[in-house]
């Protein structure tokens, strides 16, 4: 074989290894998105997230754990405000971007603050979690009475 001929054949495996390479990169970086376990988030909801501190245990508002009197007090200067994550009616958030910020950066004039010790998965986990509360709340509907 011609030795320019191999040089170029050469070449041009590269430069199509490297387009291939690319366009793997590229799609790595736009993000596969990531599926959430909604098990797993109502453990961390619950759990590591604390989210329950304020939206309650299995987000039922008005079951929140027995906390020290002054943790209590410091999270219930903000908590009063915290939404009824299982009545639609009652969220601000309408969709899981704005959720999974909210959990990621807080919530501006709210008492949710930014949360640095949960990973994406677990954020994405939460989010699958809290959209089965919404599945499973009941919507508010008028009385026929």
């Amino acid at each position: 074989m011609h030795p320019h001929r191999l040089f170029y054949g050469l070449m041009l495996i590269v430069l199509l290894l490297s387009t291939t390479s690319g366009r793997d990169a590229e799609a790595a970086d736009a993000g596969t998105p990531m599926k959430g376990d909604a098990t797993r988030g109502q453990a961390l909801f619950n759990g590591k997230g604390i989210c329950h501190y304020c939206h309650g245990v299995d987000g039922v508002i008005d079951k929140k754990p027995v906390l020290k009197q002054d943790t209590a007090a410091a999270i219930g200067k903000f908590a009063s405000a915290a939404p009824d994550l299982r009545n639609r009616a009652a969220q601000r958030l309408k969709d899981n971007k704005a959720r999974f910020r909210a959990i990621r950066e807080g919530h501006p004039g709210s008492g949710m603050f930014p949360d640095s010790t949960l990973s994406d998965q677990d954020i994405t986990d939460i989010v699958a979690y809290l959209a089965a509360l919404r599945q499973s709340a009941s919507t508010p509907s008028k009385s026929p009475y």
